[in-house]
């Protein structure tokens, strides 16, 4: 299961991917906004799934955004949160059950 969102408290710059393996999700936050495009959280991640987005932010960088066919593979090890200078990663874990709409 995955599912895309857009929004945030301002409605602006945040991106939320949903991933589901079974019962177990993680979320993957990353704030375009955030991001300077370093590069770090590309490099350290295992499975790949964080590649640079075809937008741009407010600095004009590519930044950073989950890879929508490769974020099921994540295992929210956290890896690239703890990784990212600007603190523009977090990775949030819940149970999700089957038959729950997500809105």
């Amino acid at each position: 299961m995955l599912a895309l969102f857009l929004g945030g408290k301002s409605g602006k710059g945040i991106l939320r991917v949903l991933i589901s393996e079974s019962r177990k999700t993680s979320y993957i936050v990353i704030e375009k906004d955030k991001c300077k495009a370093c590069q770090y959280c590309i490099a350290v991640c295992a499975k790949g799934v964080i590649g640079l987005s075809k937008d741009f932010n407010r600095f004009g960088v590519n930044y950073a955004e989950p890879i929508a066919e490769k974020a099921h593979e994540c295992t929210g090890c956290k890896s690239c949160a703890i990784m990212c200078p600007d603190l523009a990663i977090s990775i949030y874990r819940s149970r999700i059950l089957e038959g729950d709409t997500i809105s």
